[in-house]
């Protein structure tokens, strides 16, 4: 469902009004718009795949910002990564602040104070994910909000177009799509904001997050505690003492995060073109036998077991009723 507001059809003198009750006070953030100009708004917001929403909006000069009062009326529990379209503006929140031109986006959590400025015209998309989907693969978000990501070069400027173009495309992407968009989507912030992270000082627990994101982005090459370690910058005894914490060695949770990927795609219906073999394959298993071996060990079952409930229901398709 798409929630959409907009001053095109509301008098000249009525929008300044019309702006602040219905749309920030939708969105629950104050809304100072600068008075020598005569303001305009579009805003509309959808959903993906139930867990994701996708807001895109245009207006002109004002201030918008989240305060405690506004955060203490709206339980919603998001973080927002912020796109300017066109125009310029200044997002601070945690005692940081950034200057954003058209492309560059900053990530933003709604559970504390901020303050939007936009000197004029501007548009922005803006992706609201949940808390509780973005955590795991960040550890602790004060580090990362008010961090201006250039939208023009590397990991930031192939992310930025797909994000300002990703609420255009969803009546064109089918349902049963759309929730590994949105986990792919949550992946690619999480690498964003890492990556422009990286050399600051982290703490013992960010270091385990981080390791854990690497590990479940490289599952398909080979990978020993001595390359893992290296490529994290931190010692292998180190990490073992990390991984121990919960009981697992850290080979052993490579393993297994190979094993739950390989079930996953089984299991997906969007995956039935691919093989077991190129599956395991794909997830870094190298010998079918081990990965036999290791898949009835962990599920109770085999992987053929596995297809073949996922083609059975496939073939079934939806029971519309009589």
């Amino acid at each position: 469902m798409t929630v959409a507001w907009s001053t095109a059809q509301v008098h000249p003198r009525d929008r300044v009004a019309y702006w602040v009750d219905h749309m920030c006070g939708a969105c629950h953030v104050d809304c100072e718009p600068r008075r020598d100009a005569a303001l305009f708004g579009d805003c509309a917001v959808a959903g993906l795949a139930g867990t994701l929403q996708i807001g895109k909006g245009a207006s002109t000069a004002q201030t918008l910002s989240r305060s405690p009062r506004q955060i203490a009326r709206d339980n919603a529990d998001f973080f927002h990564v912020c796109v300017m379209s066109y125009g310029r503006s200044l997002f601070s929140q945690d005692g940081r602040e950034a200057v954003l031109e058209p492309g560059d986006f900053v990530l933003s959590d709604r559970t504390r104070p901020y303050q939007f400025i936009f000197d004029g015209e501007f548009s922005q998309t803006v992706v609201m994910i949940p808390r509780q989907m973005l955590i795991p693969r960040v550890g602790s978000a004060e580090r990362f909000t008010a961090i201006g990501i250039d939208g023009s070069k590397g990991l930031g400027g192939l992310l930025s177009p797909m994000l300002q173009n990703l609420g255009g495309q969803l009546r064109n992407i089918p349902a049963d799509t759309q929730a590994r968009i949105a986990e792919n989507v949550i992946d690619l912030v999480a690498t964003a904001v890492l990556s422009e992270s990286e050399g600051l000082p982290i703490s013992s627990g960010m270091t385990y997050v981080r390791v854990k994101f690497w590990i479940e982005t490289h599952l398909a090459q080979d990978l020993s505690g001595e390359r893992i370690a290296s490529e994290c910058g931190v010692s292998v005894r180190h990490l073992n003492r990390l991984f121990a914490r919960d009981g697992v060695s850290l080979m052993q949770y490579v393993w297994a995060r190979r094993l739950a990927r390989c079930q996953r795609e089984l299991t997906d219906p969007m995956m039935c073109h691919r093989s077991i073999s190129e599956i395991a394959i794909a997830s870094g298993f190298k010998e079918l036998s081990h990965f036999s071996r290791a898949y009835r060990a962990r599920y109770g079952r085999t992987a053929r077991d596995d297809r073949a409930t996922q083609i059975s229901a496939k073939s079934a398709g939806p029971n519309t009723g009589s």
